[in-house]
């Protein structure tokens, strides 16, 4: 049951500790659903657990050390009868080095066995010692139950798993499998059911979203053929799309996403880089001048889309003149956010083993210079938001410190915070206004000003039914 907690047990409590991307948290929240549907009690803290389960992710060094370090730090403290699962991306990858390097863990689950999360407790409290690393295709119910830990109205939606592109980067084909999308049956039924357990914003993910139907015959129009069917969902307010693909992008996409009003104007396409020669390195498609062509087409088509990328900084054999193209390529595309990230370089992967590798030194100068050149697009799509009334959903309400230039704005200590269509969580910034609304609430907000990562909206009347406006 989605928002509901599992029933308590004496003996059956689990804590859970989830790392890395949204895919991973859903993964988490599909385990703490089967395992409260069989008696445990999810829990807070690891000392009062009977069991914990680390979900982890190993996409980058830095994700890699994440999760050695919460396995290493939960083994040091496990107590005499506690079990230890350590799950996701990172047992996929190291699963019987995990196993020989910290004799503390009960148990492995890879990234395609989550589903079995208690069987696999139960032989780890067996001592059997279970290690299970298959990719198997979801059967279609096991994404329920499902407890949800994101704010109560948000939920995340998982159409498919793995990744069928072959990015010199990129490990996450050899930790997901190949792309496999969930029928829409299944996906329309989960989504029913968060929407009754009061999801009003629907984000879909996969590691290809745009890709969504292809491998089940859809050559064109899978992905806005789900659209539809979300649409019709009483109760569902907001439907997001993360991680577009530039060559799985149709047309059918792009109608319905400017048709559809539940559909947020919102575009997160993760480009990588620009410059051509770079791109074919990276095994990524088309090149710069193309990726224009699609941000042209949406911006005609959905007037105010608000559009998100990220890069890829430092990539083996990248010069001077590849950054120099970027740069002017970013002024020219003026996407409203970009995440930068310096090249990760990683064993088992053909860029791992590429030539002129870049210092580390080198990626930081050059993501500094990128960042710059964005801060000023970043600002100035800003400023086309100023003034504007937007609905925004209320996710909490914040006690803002002495010194906050929101504060400051406001004319008080303790704000709203949501987000409006432009924003999606966890990546970019939050609107902040005062006022009477509850979490799950939306409200209309005149957004009369920011800051480099957030907006903040003037005086909140209250009309009828609860809906707010403010300005």
């Amino acid at each position: 049951m989605p928002n509901a907690k599992p029933p308590s047990m004496s003996n059956n409590r689990v804590a859970f500790v989830s790392l890395g991307c949204a895919k991973n948290l859903v993964d988490s929240e599909v385990m703490i659903g089967k395992l409260g549907s069989a008696g445990w009690d999810l829990v807070d803290d690891a000392s009062d657990a009977d069991a914990v389960v680390i979900n982890t992710c190993a996409f980058i060094d830095a994700a890699k050390a994440e999760s050695t370090d919460a396995i290493l730090l939960q083994a040091a403290a496990k107590r005499p009868g506690q079990q230890l699962i350590v799950a996701g991306c990172l047992s996929q990858r190291y699963g019987d080095e995990l196993r020989a390097l910290v004799p503390e863990i009960d148990g492995i689950v890879g990234t395609g066995a989550y589903a079995g999360i208690v069987d696999v407790l139960a032989e780890a409290r067996a001592g059997l010692s279970p290690v299970r690393l298959n990719f198997e295709a979801e059967p279609e119910h096991d994404f329920l139950p499902r407890l949800v830990t994101t704010p109560r109205a948000t939920a995340y939606l998982k159409v498919a798993e793995g990744c069928d592109h072959p990015c010199t980067f990129c490990i996450i084909p050899q930790l997901r499998g190949t792309f496999r999308s969930r029928s829409t049956t299944s996906i329309v039924a989960e989504a029913r059911a968060l929407v009754g357990g009061g999801t009003k914003e629907l984000i879909l993910i996969a590691q290809d979203t745009s890709m969504y139907g292809r491998d089940r015959g859809a050559r064109r129009g899978g992905l806005a053929g789900l659209l539809e069917e979300l649409h019709e969902i009483d109760g569902l307010e907001w439907i997001r799309l993360l991680y577009l693909y530039p060559a799985t992008i149709d047309d059918e996409l792009i109608d319905a996403m400017a048709r559809l009003p539940k559909v947020c104007k919102y575009m997160d396409m993760p480009l990588q880089h620009a410059h051509p020669e770079v791109l074919r390195a990276m095994l990524r498609p088309s090149n710069g001048e193309r990726y224009l062509e699609i941000i042209d087409e949406f911006r005609r088509r959905i007037p105010g889309i608000t559009m998100r990328s990220t890069f890829i900084v430092g990539f083996p054999g990248e010069r001077d003149e590849h950054v120099d193209y970027l740069e002017e390529w970013i002024g020219r595309a003026e996407l409203d956010r970009v995440g930068f990230f310096t090249y990760s370089q990683e064993e088992g992967t053909p860029a791992g083993s590429m030539p002129d590798q870049i210092s580390a030194r080198e990626r930081r100068r050059r993501l500094l210079r990128l960042r710059d050149a964005q801060r000023r697009a970043s600002e100035r799509a800003r400023a086309k938001r100023i003034g504007r009334t937007e609905r925004v959903l209320v996710e909490e309400r914040r006690a803002l410190r002495k010194g906050d230039p929101i504060r400051a704005a406001l004319g008080e200590p303790i704000a709203l915070v949501g987000r409006s269509q432009g924003e999606a969580p966890g990546v970019d910034g939050a609107v902040y206004f005062a006022g009477d609304a509850e979490p799950g609430e939306f409200a209309l907000v005149t957004l009369a000003g920011s800051t480099a990562f957030d907006f903040f909206g003037s005086t909140v009347s209250v009309p009828e039914k609860g809906l707010l406006r403010v300005g």
